[in-house]
């Protein structure tokens, strides 16, 4: 960790159908795969966030049960991501299992944060043995640890 700054804390969410895929979306800002993820608030639960960041980015409301899937530190370049400055952030992973009856494919328009409102994602399921080409390195270590926990 750069300094005594504390990171910025990230939820993630790891939704996960009832075939074991995971959802995942194209980011057309950042180009490449991601999971839902995005800042969690001041004074904000990551539990709370986990949730808001799904509902914003996918259009899901997910009101099941959060499994906790530990933390991930990251340093983020300044120019990433919609970054302005180089930071630390703390990604904080939930997997999320649904039993609900979702389409292969669809688009979501995100709001809820300047960065990425109006921008549309479209969002697909990684199934276990998907390659993980296209994610950056912290969602291909998140998408790990959501394989594991399938698995165990």
């Amino acid at each position: 960790m750069a300094g005594a700054i504390e990171p910025i804390g990230k939820a993630c969410a790891c939704l996960v159908d009832a075939r074991g895929r995971l959802l995942v979306f194209d980011h057309p800002g950042d180009g490449g795969t991601q999971l839902p993820k995005g800042t969690i608030e001041p004074g904000e639960h990551p539990e709370d966030a986990v949730r808001r960041e799904l509902l914003e980015e996918s259009g899901i409301r997910f009101e099941g049960p959060l499994e906790p899937l530990g933390t991930l530190d990251r340093f983020c370049a300044g120019g990433i991501e919609g970054n302005r400055h180089d930071h630390d952030q703390r990604w904080h992973l939930f997997l999320m299992r649904s039993d609900a009856a979702w389409p292969e494919r669809f688009e979501h328009v995100a709001v809820g944060s300047p960065e990425e409102e109006g921008l549309v994602f479209a969002f697909r399921w990684l199934a276990a043995g998907d390659p993980l080409d296209g994610f950056a390195l912290p969602y291909r270590q998140a998408i790990e640890r959501v394989r594991a926990a399938l698995a165990g």
